[in-house]
């Protein structure tokens, strides 16, 4: 008995090396987590390059304070902004504002180039990231316009310390940084930057590296999605003020998240809230408001911060409602997304599933015929709360649409972020099987 049961843990053993040993290499530099660091609702736009090290476009208000929520300890801005903007309908403070701001929600916050220089591709921008890095408490939120410039100077500048620091990880060569700026979409092909990318590394210069496939162009003016293949994107809660910037990369939203009730019963999702944790539920197990009770809210605050946190004439230093994500006074409201959308020219499709599925065929099936069409209009952004959701459906349409494998289906969703395996979220490695085991899948179209 002793024996057979031995011989069983050496079967298994060996499977899951073979399956782990067959995996395709990721074209990420690290094994990436799930996209927010402690908060994935509130910072799923957050791009890890590592653990310590992620970068995003230019931060608005809100974002400074959901990357204090989320575990950021330092925020670099890449430029130094004398005037503020707005990204869609939401307000994107100057330089001095945002220091301000930082300080309040207990971040630190570098500029890295003076004002006026916009010098981004260059050896003086790493150096100044060199010398700064040592100074920051990680995690590290570093940020530009797109997040795009500065996801050129911090990979350089890692490039750099694995070209002088031998024990510096993870490695970075020219070969892993274009496959890497690729399926983050990201294109740094262009001449000038492929000589900085040589200069640094020391290599050759790369005369045809391979190029990101994410399309349309425009997507960069939306940086918070996450490109998953050429007119696929996945994005977690998207907020009323980007609906400008959607409208003009014409996508087509699928909203993946419940509804306000389901089969009768209310199911409204939570929706977050400025210095208040992640965990409560929206409902008690009597379907009673729950998360937004002032007695919940008090419990769950994330840290004694200033009134200021939330604003000037704040009695208490937590958010209660979120209007900007389509909250009311219980969760979020998809009826009030619905709303805010038909104000506009795009396409809004609602195909609600539960954030923990199932992920069955049958649920797909249901949406199969929907997801493919809208794949065949055009850019396609599927949303849910944290992009787990939209990650799975999306990279299952995208690989139906353009015929691709399990294997890179797999691949895929993992450089998101998300395992799928038969150990971890089995109901969707046995959803991509369905479909993807073969490696012609067009006859599925």
């Amino acid at each position: 008995m002793h024996i057979r049961r031995t011989v069983v843990i050496l079967l298994v053993n060996l499977y899951i090396v073979f399956v782990n040993s067959s995996r395709p290499e990721l074209d990420t530099l690290v094994k990436r987590g799930v996209p927010g660091l402690e908060s994935p609702k509130k910072l799923w736009w957050a791009k890890e390059l590592t653990p310590d090290l992620h970068v995003a476009g230019r931060l608005t208000e809100r974002q400074l304070m959901y990357a204090a929520d989320g575990g950021f300890n330092s925020i670099v801005s890449l430029y130094h902004y004398t005037e503020s903007k707005r990204f869609g309908a939401e307000y994107l403070p100057d330089t001095k504002e945002a220091e301000t701001i930082a300080r309040i929600a207990g971040l630190r916050h570098v500029t890295l180039l003076d004002e006026g220089d916009k010098d981004w591709a260059s050896i003086e921008a790493v150096d100044r990231l060199t010398a700064v890095i040592p100074t920051l408490k990680p995690p590290v939120l570093l940020h530009c316009n797109r997040a795009y410039t500065i996801t050129f100077v911090t990979l350089m500048y890692m490039a750099n310390a694995t070209r002088f620091d031998p024990e510096f990880e993870p490695k970075i060569d020219s070969d892993k940084f274009y496959r890497f700026t690729a399926i983050m979409g990201t294109d740094f092909t262009m001449s000038f930057t492929r000589e900085v990318v040589a200069e640094i590394t020391g290599e050759d210069e790369v005369e045809r590296p391979i190029k990101p496939n994410a399309d349309p162009y425009e997507w960069y003016d939306y940086w918070p999605a996450h490109p998953v293949y050429k007119n696929w994107y996945t994005a977690g809660q998207i907020r009323k003020g980007h609906l400008p910037i959607l409208e003009h990369v014409n996508f087509t939203v699928i909203n993946m998240r419940l509804g306000v009730s389901t089969d009768g019963k209310p199911t409204k999702e939570m929706v977050t809230l400025r210095n208040v944790r992640d965990d409560t539920p929206t409902y008690d197990s009597n379907g009673n408001v729950y998360r937004q009770s002032p007695k919940s809210l008090a419990e769950s605050v994330i840290a004694p911060r200033d009134n200021r946190y939330i604003s000037s004439e704040s009695e208490v230093n937590y958010e209660s409602t979120n209007r900007g994500e389509f909250g009311d006074e219980e969760g979020f409201n998809e009826d009030l997304e619905r709303a805010a959308f038909d104000s506009t020219c795009l396409k809004y499709i609602h195909l609600p599933i539960a954030s923990d599925g199932p992920f069955t065929r049958e649920i797909f099936e249901k949406y199969k015929e929907t997801f493919l069409e809208a794949g065949r209009r055009g850019p396609v952004l599927v949303h849910c709360a944290v992009g787990k959701r939209g990650g799975f459906f999306a990279v299952l349409a995208a690989a139906l649409q353009y015929g691709k494998d399990m294997d890179w289906a797999l691949k895929r969703i993992a450089e998101l972020g998300f395992e799928v395996s038969p150990q971890k979220h089995s109901d969707v490695y046995k959803l991509f099987s369905a479909y993807l085991n073969s490696k012609n899948v067009k006859e599925e179209l």
